[in-house]
Order: structure tokens, then C-alpha cells, then sequence
């Protein structure tokens, strides 16, 4: 039989799918090829344009919009801290009933990423290290509560 012939009794047409298969290939797989081509030319681009701004991190707008509490704290060098969708931000002054410890993003007056901070009750804290750094946590005195922050440029 003849590839890609059909060949037909009383009750059946046969049809070669090698043929049919080979046919299809040979249309699809360029189209694929140039679709392939396309999307990693866009993510390419997206990436390329949305480089700077990421490089920050997400903004304090964007981490809002996805149900993260932000605020501006009573803190000189922070312009605004992020706290975890679901749990808000900490009272202040700590009150001994509330959550152990709260941990934020910061940013600085310029808008600029800060870093991360984690935020202990001081009748919780009993000298142990910052587990992001090493270090001792720091009263926060106008915050009320042992801190310890992850800077991009280093540790508090």
C-alpha cells in the first residue's frame, strides 16, 4: 500500500496515520517553534524592564494589595514596615496576652528596601540570638519590643 493512501472495503476506510502524522509535524513544529521563540522574547523583556524595581523587592503598594498590613512606625530611620496578611502589626506598647513575635519589611524614608525585621515581646526575650544573624536583639524602645533586623547591607 502506498504511504498515505486510504483504502476502503464495504464497511471501513483505513487511513495511513504515519503519513497523516508526518503531514501534521511538519506544520505544527515550526508554529511551535515560533510561538516558543515569542514567549521567551517576552519574558525576556518583562525581566529586563522589571529588573530594577525587583531588585528592591516588592513594594509596600504591591504587599498591601495582597493583604499585608503596612504602616508608617514611630521609627526615624524607617519610612515603612510590611507585617504578615492575617496578623497586622503588633501592639504597642506589647501586651503579654499577644502574639510572641511579629516579623516585618522595612523600608526607608526614600522607599528604598530596608530589609527584614523580627520582633520579640521583652517578656519573652531572655538573651537569645537573632536567628537571622547571629546577633543580640535590641530594645526598640519606642516600639517596646526586642528587635533584630536583617539589613541589605548587613545586621542590627
Amino acid at each position: 500500500m502506498n504511504p498515505g493512501a486510504h483504502l476502503t472495503t464495504q464497511h471501513e476506510t483505513v487511513i495511513d496515520y504515519r503519513k497523516l502524522g508526518d503531514q501534521m509535524r511538519n506544520k505544527l513544529c515550526p508554529a511551535l517553534a515560533i510561538a516558543a521563540c515569542a514567549a521567551m522574547g517576552a519574558f525576556a523583556l518583562i525581566g529586563w524592564a522589571a529588573e530594577p524595581g525587583l531588585a528592591q523587592g516588592p513594594s509596600p503598594a504591591l504587599l498591601a494589595e495582597q493583604g499585608w498590613t503596612c504602616v508608617t512606625p514611630p521609627v526615624p530611620d524607617v519610612g515603612m514596615a510590611c507585617f504578615n496578611p492575617g496578623l497586622g502589626r503588633p501592639p504597642i506598647p506589647p501586651v503579654e496576652d499577644g502574639r510572641p513575635s511579629y516579623t516585618a519589611m522595612l523600608w526607608t524614608p526614600s522607599g528604598e528596601l530596608l530589609g527584614h525585621a523580627h520582633l520579640i515581646r521583652p517578656d519573652l526575650y531572655a538573651g537569645q540570638p537573632c536567628p537571622q544573624t547571629g546577633g543580640l536583639y535590641v530594645l526598640n524602645p519606642r516600639l517596646g519590643y526586642y528587635e533584630c533586623r536583617r539589613t541589605s547591607g548587613g545586621s542590627r
